[in-house]
């Protein structure tokens, strides 16, 4: 795919007269060109998209050094364009705290193992065991059983629990599935399925009246890894299961199994996790049974965790008449980490580099400032160049600045948005929030036919983006977005797979919108239009946005989409879903995983908590909307 050249800036001109000239706007002489040809903006941007989705950003999860040191490749390069602080102490930084989840309490968590010859194991928290957040807090006791993968498939001819007393027990397992090496396995072949997931798991022990739950890596993970260790206590989520769960080393396990070995039907003895995951996968026939003589006293305690982090913000100042007025040009420069939170791969623990999500688009903004700044005159209106931060954990960065704006948000005419503009296909380019001022439609048939781009209007305000708050304050706000992909919040989401030719494309057709937003006389008036919609990818629809971070009280339901299946079924603002159909419902990825399991017209029953007292709505799930 070509690139666009970069056009000299008088030749934008011209195109403004055309796009304006209507309604005889003036229009000041400006500069000759903006000198720089495609090479270099190629390679430029490339290191932009390339730097922030490098593996030491650590997938910029919150609370990571990698986070802190994508925001200071931002602050440097406005530095750097001689952009001016947003806030007032030089830093550029307008810092808050984003929730990350639970943490545990060292002094009310342990784990002890007893076995049958009197022995006592007090494991080291962090480097034996950990106890998980998604489980919940609690103390328990009770007999220790081996249930191997904790799966219960039927179906599929293999049941851990089939025969199994796991009644006031605590149950052994082992992450994942059986046979995850084997391109047969029935388990969809190499292909992780949603019964290798914890909450499927957690659910199952729960059925079956387990008091815990420990689990231990399987031989995917570890070699995957590196290494055997225990995570943090959130990564796995933090919404409570309502069975203390934990993960204990493959060494632990081992010592164990070495004291107590296993028993298969043929009495042959299995000394070892290697030897019983080679018996699952061999045999396809599970080996849960007690551990003659071991029990186990864990206790779990929790308190919820805030990571520090920030907003980047530099300011190019207008001259002018309208110089008071703001435009806000943004992107947010956080990812997933990894995974722990919202992958579409729950269980992978890799880095998730987040290349589309949102290098691209912070790269965007990044080259936005060069090209303005470069001009070498003030715009007529100020420019504010924002890298948003907590996006991925509920727009909390762009919640947090029109809270606390730096500029008056009354004055604050328009913000565009750029979030995944990496993957360019057939010229295809959606805006999303077309109407959301009257004048942004006509301009973009006009500037979208000169960059040959197949702009794909939508007039709904999508209610999953950083713009999303500016247009809740009645600010007109477009969405820039190149369309979701399969990398979409995985661990493939990586440089190698960006269209950076068509990530150019889309810059000079924003540079134009801007010009165009620049040269109105008067400010874009703001439209209310279609009901907001969260998006979400190859999932049912539901039409609800969601506090994602839950919590062992259920999922609160923030607002609810017009004429939606949500609105149809009952649901409301304020409730708090507490199961969807069969499952419980503790974190937003608990909802997702319950709609990624159902297709369009699916009849489901969401039980929620309103105003204290159990409700019960029945709901027909729709098609996916938008991105």
């Amino acid at each position: 795919m070509q690139t666009r050249a970069i056009r000299p800036l008088a030749c934008g001109i011209v195109r403004l007269v055309l796009l304006v000239g209507a309604v005889g706007v003036w229009l000041p002489s400006l500069p000759a060109a903006f000198a720089a040809d495609d090479e270099a903006v190629l390679t430029r941007v490339s290191e932009d998209i390339r730097f922030l989705s490098a593996d030491e950003l650590e997938g910029r999860g919150p609370g990571t050094a990698g986070l802190e040191k994508a925001g200071d490749y931002l602050r440097d390069e406005f530095r750097r364009l001689g952009l001016k602080s947003g806030p007032a102490d030089g830093s550029y930084r307008q810092s808050f705290e984003v929730p990350i989840g639970s943490r545990t309490v060292a002094a009310g968590t342990s784990l002890t193992l007893h076995g049958p010859g009197g022995q006592t194991w007090k494991l080291e928290l962090g480097r034996d065991f950990q106890a998980l957040a998604s489980g919940g807090s609690g103390r328990v006791q009770g007999p220790l059983v081996f249930a191997g993968y904790g799966v219960a498939a039927s179906k599929l001819g293999y049941d851990d629990f089939d025969g199994l007393d796991a009644e006031g027990k605590i149950l052994l397992v082992i992450r994942r599935e059986p046979q995850q090496g084997d391109a047969n396995s029935k388990f969809d072949g190499k292909n992780v399925t949603p019964y290798a997931f914890l909450r499927t798991k957690l659910q199952k022990a729960k059925e079956h009246k387990a008091v815990a739950v420990l689990m231990v890596n399987d031989p995917f993970s570890t070699t995957a890894a590196g290494r055997d260790e225990v995570g943090p206590p959130a990564q796995f989520g933090s919404g409570s299961s309502g069975v203390p769960f934990a993960q204990v080393t493959r060494a632990v396990v081992d010592k164990l199994l070495a004291d107590t070995p296993l028993q298969t039907a043929g009495q042959t003895k299995l000394t070892g996790l290697a030897a019983v995951e080679k018996h699952i996968d061999d045999t396809f026939r599970p080996v849960s049974q007690p551990l003659a003589g071991w029990s186990a006293e864990l206790a779990c305690a929790f308190e919820k965790a805030a990571a520090q982090t920030a907003n980047i913000v530099g300011v190019l100042e207008g001259a002018g008449p309208l110089a008071h007025e703001t435009i806000v040009l943004g992107a947010h420069y956080d990812h997933i980490g990894r995974g722990e939170f919202g992958s579409r791969k729950p269980e992978a623990r890799e880095i998730h580099n987040g290349a589309d999500d949102n290098a691209t688009g912070t790269a965007a903004v990044l080259e936005l400032a060069r090209r303005l700044t470069a001009r070498g005159q003030p715009p007529a209106r100020r420019l504010v160049f924002i890298g948003f931060s907590g996006e991925e954990r509920g727009l909390v960065g762009s919640k947090f600045y029109v809270d606390q704006p730096l500029f008056p948000l009354a004055d604050t005419v328009a913000m565009l948005n750029f979030d995944m503009v990496g993957r360019l296909r057939n010229d295809e380019l959606t805006v999303f929030g077309t109407r959301s001022a009257q004048d942004f439609e006509a301009a973009l048939d006009r500037i979208g036919g000169e960059a040959a781009l197949k702009l794909k209007k939508d007039d709904r305000t999508l209610a999953n983006g950083d713009h999303f708050p500016f247009y809740q304050r009645g600010i007109p706000a477009l969405h820039l977005f190149t369309g979701m992909t399969d990398e979409y919040h995985t661990p493939d989401d990586d440089f190698a797979t960006i269209n950076v030719p068509g990530v150019l494309r889309i810059l000079a057709l924003a540079e134009d919108l801007l010009d165009f937003l620049l040269a109105l006389p008067g400010r874009p008036q703001f439209v209310k239009g279609t009901a907001p919609r969260p998006a979400a990818a190859g999932i049912a629809y539901l039409g609800v946005t969601v506090d994602q971070q839950g919590g062992a009280g259920g999922l609160k339901i923030n607002a609810v989409a017009a004429n939606s299946p949500a609105a149809q079924g009952g649901l409301q603002p304020g409730d708090v879903i507490l199961r969807f159909d069969d499952s419980a419902v503790g974190d937003f990825r608990a909802l997702l995983d319950g709609l990624r399991r159902r297709k369009p017209g699916d009849i489901v029953n969401i039980q929620v908590r309103r105003q204290q007292q159990p409700v019960t709505c029945t709901v027909a799930l729709g098609r996916p909307q938008g991105s």
